[in-house]
């Protein structure tokens, strides 16, 4: 066994020992969504494969989670679409009445603008120092974006929730907004036309550019011309420059997280350039994911899973230490397992040294242009 792959067993193990329970937990709450996106991941095909149920865990069973958690730095509450759920303020709630979490965020398409606000509203009235974001998918112009989210109105919707969050921003100083956009088949020559949108109604605000990643619904949307991820990452570095950029807000570490959403990309092109070594991920210790029916996985793309809490009454760091959780975890390391999650890739640079030196030099740029 390579002394590598040793080390990061034995130090992903110990991690998960000694928290408990991941400290990025991206937490789905429900399988409903208002749209079709034809780049998305988490369809039907999906929940066949890993076996999710149509039952959600309830807001009692979501309850007993959190009382199982003492702290955790960082929750996702995902879907779906996060805001059909009618008591999101009340699951959120659960983590933060006595500070179990640092950040957390949620998700969104942006198509309901008034509910999303009244509820956007009422966790900050709840939560007033606790850092938040939301973050709005937009995929490309009105065109482009409505086609890929199968919906009409879909990308006037989301503009006027960009911009009816970012308002929001003036009055509570925990609060963000961020942008999310997948590249895809679809936009991919969409991104010159695109950051222009983005620097009208979200100038200096974060900018986030995944890349679609497991089995999309339509298998089209995977057919991607590398230069054009890349050739967005040059557009954001460019705004950095110019100063337009100015990325996180709303908490002592904003800065490091833009540079490593910065940093992150670069390793992503490298990925599916086939010029960066797999291992020593963080999946399954510092990482996990919970779907609506208690399942819980390591990550986002693999179709392993550590078990449901069903049978653990609940108990997220019973699970988190089983013996089938650490057979994941010596799994993952001697598999070299690699992908583009980039959620998994965020908490890689806590315990991956290689990738210290690029995050440095992307916050001395953050810091020399802002």
């Amino acid at each position: 066994m390579k002394m590598r792959t040793l080390y990061y067993k034995i130090l992903t193990n110990a991690i998960s020992r000694y928290l408990k329970t991941p400290q990025f937990l991206v937490l789905y709450l429900t399988n409903e969504c208002w749209m079709k996106c034809r780049h998305c991941f988490y369809n039907e095909k999906f929940h066949e494969e890993i076996n999710i149920t149509k039952k959600e865990m309830t807001f009692d069973e979501i309850r007993k989670l959190s009382e199982s958690i003492k702290k955790i730095l960082y929750i996702s509450f995902a879907g779906g679409e996060p805001f059909i759920r009618e008591d999101i303020a009340e699951i959120i709630r659960l983590f933060t009445k006595d500070r179990k979490i640092y950040r957390y965020q949620i998700p969104t398409s942006g198509f309901r603008t008034d509910m999303i606000i009244e509820k956007t509203v009422r966790i900050l009235e709840e939560n007033p120092v606790i850092p938040f974001r939301v973050h709005v998918s937009l995929d490309g112009t009105k065109e482009i974006h409505n086609k890929i989210r199968g919906l009409k109105n879909s990308y006037e919707n989301a503009i006027e929730t960009i911009k009816e969050l970012n308002a929001l921003k003036k009055h509570y100083s925990n609060f963000d907004t961020g942008l999310i956009t997948t590249i895809c088949s679809y936009n991919q020559d969409n991104m010159d036309e695109l950051s222009e949108v983005v620097n009208e109604v979200h100038s200096g605000g974060e900018w986030c550019i995944n890349i679609v990643r497991g089995e999309s619904r339509n298998p089209i949307a995977k057919d991607i011309d590398l230069s054009n991820y890349k050739k967005a990452n040059e557009i954001i570095s460019r705004n950095i420059k110019n100063g337009t950029y100015k990325g996180y807000s709303g908490h002592i570490t904003s800065g490091w997280l833009s540079a490593k959403n910065a940093a992150r990309r670069k390793i992503i092109y490298r990925i599916l350039s086939d010029s960066y070594k797999g291992g020593g991920c963080s999946a399954g210790s510092l990482g996990g994911v919970i779907y609506p029916d208690g399942s819980v996985f390591p990550c986002e793309m693999l179709n392993k899973s550590a078990g449901n809490l069903h049978n653990y009454d609940f108990n997220l760091p019973k699970i988190w230490n089983s013996e089938n959780a650490r057979k994941l975890r010596n799994w993952i390391q001697e598999s070299n397992c690699i992908c583009t999650h980039e959620c998994s890739l965020s908490t890689n640079f806590l315990i991956q040294p290689r990738t210290w030196p690029s995050l440095i030099a992307e916050r001395f740029k953050l810091l020399m242009y802002s």
